[in-house]
């Protein structure tokens, strides 16, 4: 496995998305590897509101690459958030991810948005080893999954997700489930009921509901140290539902 030094990180799966870059520096003797990501030397920048992320991604990471005084082509990581997210943020931001690593014939890693999620939930709400998640699909509906991890794991096993109406999800739920995602800001009964009802089920604060760039780099920079790089060729996105087109098709 090659070692890295600088990394850009590309989280397009929730809007209006954001971009990381930053370097990860050297330990010192008798430093601890698990401190090595908590001192992360990072610029990050929040993708602007409005118009399409398409059009402003690459120009928000170049003036992002710019500011840290480095050039792109001295990048040897690419991190990306691999959704689940809606169709064309999600697309565009894998896309530019597999680009710049084939550019750079450097370290591709796809973290699922999920992962971030669970991992700020924990952060907030104390350790626990499953973390359900919801995403709003539109059309009235969930995109709900389940983060778990083992006791002796950094890494999140995320199962399949599923479209749902909020109220039959809802009723799945265990007592003293921890909940968090996108899917917590929906207008509806059901996710009323989560957000006014504590102590009913964990729920980290709002602005853990959506993934941070440097949780994003921190899990894959772990992921990198665990050999887990992706070619890429290989890396696919997990899309909240098909596109409208094919969604067409299938009629």
């Amino acid at each position: 496995m090659p070692s890295i030094h600088k990394f850009l990180a590309i989280e397009t799966s929730t809007s209006p998305g954001s971009v990381a870059v930053g370097s990860l520096p050297s330990l010192h003797a008798g430093e601890p590897e698990s401190d090595r990501f908590g001192n992360l030397l990072m610029q990050e920048s929040q993708l602007p509101e409005e118009g399409g992320q398409g059009r402003h991604l690459m120009s928000t990471l170049g003036a992002l690459i710019e500011s840290a005084g480095w050039p792109l082509d001295e990048v040897d990581l690419v991190i990306v958030a691999t959704g689940p997210g809606p169709f064309t943020g999600l697309r565009v931001g894998v896309t530019t991810a597999k680009a710049l690593a084939w550019t750079n014939d450097c370290s591709l890693v796809g973290v699922s948005t999920a992962s971030c999620l669970a991992s700020q939930a924990v952060a907030e709400c104390g350790s626990c080893d499953q973390v359900e998640v919801i995403f709003d699909a539109g059309r009235g509906e969930l995109y709900a999954t389940t983060a778990s991890r083992p006791a002796d794991s950094l890494i999140w096993k995320i199962s399949e997700g599923t479209l749902q109406k909020p109220e039959e999800w809802h009723k799945t739920l265990a007592p003293g489930s921890l909940v968090t995602g996108p899917g917590l800001a929906m207008q509806h009964d059901s996710i009323h009921k989560i957000n006014d009802s504590p102590g009913t089920l964990k729920v980290p604060p709002a602005e853990a509901w959506h993934p941070h760039t440097r949780t994003l780099s921190c899990l894959g920079l772990e992921k990198f140290e665990n050999g887990l790089t992706t070619s890429p060729a290989e890396l696919t996105p997990a899309y909240l539902r098909a596109s409208y087109a094919e969604d067409r098709s299938r009629m």
